[in-house]
């Protein structure tokens, strides 16, 4: 459908044209306890095509851009129709200039990978969860998804590559007694091995295990915090859109490569933030933006310190960014703590949120806790509900991340942030 579109296009009057072509083949199967209850095939092609019609007015040059899906079976004549229409659509909606990605070429033949034994790789790992007196597997589906890009533009961009992603759900019910929960666990990744696969779920048991056990967390209004679940991730996405070029160029943020990461002295740790080309069981290893731009590594942030952007294509071109990448995967340096010596004081560790929020305008985070362990200095035991309300402008003032790293889906970071001085609301 590509060539078709292309070939169709490139005979209008427009000023440029992209098209994203992306195939997807899934392999998808839903399980009943460990019965599978279906199994299914799918596969699917969408075909984007992106208009742009320059204008000057008053001696300025603009570009305007409107895009439109075209389905599989359309005629010559209806493709014709749709072009016409975005070239008009594309008239409406005026941008400053910028130039598309220029001479970029990268060809891989369409691959089929083995999805039969990929899924069969994180069945095998499920089937090896045995059930507990107190735990069980209530369902879970996975996806296995192979990918085909073909990305090209009307500057030279003719783009193709394959990637692969997977995802895992689970619900897990624990019983204390007259007392059920039922525990939601969503994970991503590709190419995982199995055991673990099979880690990262009984990881889940222990958790639903502790939930059903777990009592009120308390009102504090000054304490140790740590975080130390997979809502990390989002954590430091906080660094990523500070350093955006739409967040910079909408002026949603004012980070310039120099400045620091906030005012004023830290006491604790500085963040150090790598964008990566590519990262091992990631399910976000595309080697090229929609844009046709190329991903690379790039340091973000170091040591407390902004020193690139990263973005699209129209965005990074208004502020002057040669070769802007996207931010496929991450890692964060760890810090200066182990885990063990910021768990000698007094803390309530947060493992899980029933929604970690992250205002990456504001700063603002935090959420309601799901599942948490409060130590008093003697006593460890499990909480659930109360939340915290943190500011990232007070935290960096004072903060750790702790040596040991963890990977979560396309990113590696810190396993534990130690927070201090936050307010937990909670039972009184």
């Amino acid at each position: 459908m590509l060539e078709k579109v292309r070939e169709i296009v490139s005979e209008l009057q427009v000023s440029d044209y992209r098209i994203v072509e992306h195939t997807t083949v899934s392999h998808q199967a839903f399980f009943v306890k460990q019965e599978l209850d279906q199994h299914r095939i799918s596969e699917a092609t969408h075909t984007t095509l992106y208009v742009y019609m320059d204008s000057e007015k008053e001696g300025h040059k603009f570009r305007g851009e409107a895009r439109k899906e075209i389905y599989p079976g359309e005629s010559d004549e209806e493709i014709k129709k749709d072009i016409e229409s975005l070239k008009y659509n594309a008239t409406l909606a005026l941008s400053p200039y910028y130039e598309l990605v220029k001479d970029e070429a990268h060809y891989e033949e369409k691959e089929s990978a083995d999805l039969v034994e990929k899924l069969k790789t994180v069945v095998d790992a499920m089937h090896s969860i045995e059930d507990t007196a107190t735990e069980k597997i209530n369902s879970y589906e996975i996806f296995v998804n192979e990918h085909y890009y073909h990305i090209c533009n009307s500057q030279g961009v003719d783009i193709s590559y394959n990637t692969l992603d997977e995802e895992l759900e689970v619900i897990i019910n624990s019983i204390d007694g007259d007392h059920e929960i039922e525990l939601y666990h969503d994970v991503t990744f590709a190419d995982q091995p199995l055991e673990e696969i099979k880690e990262g779920i009984l990881e889940v048991f222990r958790y639903a295990k502790d939930r059903t056990a777990a009592v009120p967390t308390k009102k504090m209004l000054n304490t140790t915090v740590l975080l130390s679940g997979i809502d990390n991730k989002d954590f430091f996405q906080y660094f990523l859109f500070k350093s955006s070029t739409n967040g910079v160029f909408n002026r949603i943020s004012q980070v310039k490569p120099g400045d620091p990461t906030h005012e004023g002295e830290t006491l604790g740790d500085k963040v150090t933030l790598e964008i990566k080309k590519e990262l091992p069981y990631s399910s976000k290893n595309k080697p090229y933006s929609p844009d046709g731009n190329p991903a690379r590594d790039l340091v973000i942030v170091e040591d407390g310190i902004y020193r690139s952007y990263w973005g699209e294509q129209k965005t990074g071109y208004y502020l002057g960014v040669e070769n802007v990448t996207p931010a496929n995967n991450f890692v964060v340096k760890g810090g200066n703590r182990t885990k063990a010596q910021m768990k000698q004081d007094p803390y309530l560790e947060i493992i899980q949120f029933s929604s970690f929020i992250m205002n990456p305008v504001t700063g603002s985070f935090g959420g309601e806790i799901r599942l948490g362990y409060y130590f008093d200095g003697e006593k460890r035991v499990p909480v659930t509900g109360g939340s915290i309300t943190c500011k990232m402008s007070e935290a960096l003032k004072n903060i750790y991340f702790s040596k040991e790293t963890r990977q979560i889906d396309n990113c590696i970071v810190p396993e534990t942030i130690q927070l201090f001085g936050v307010a937990v609301a909670g039972e009184e």
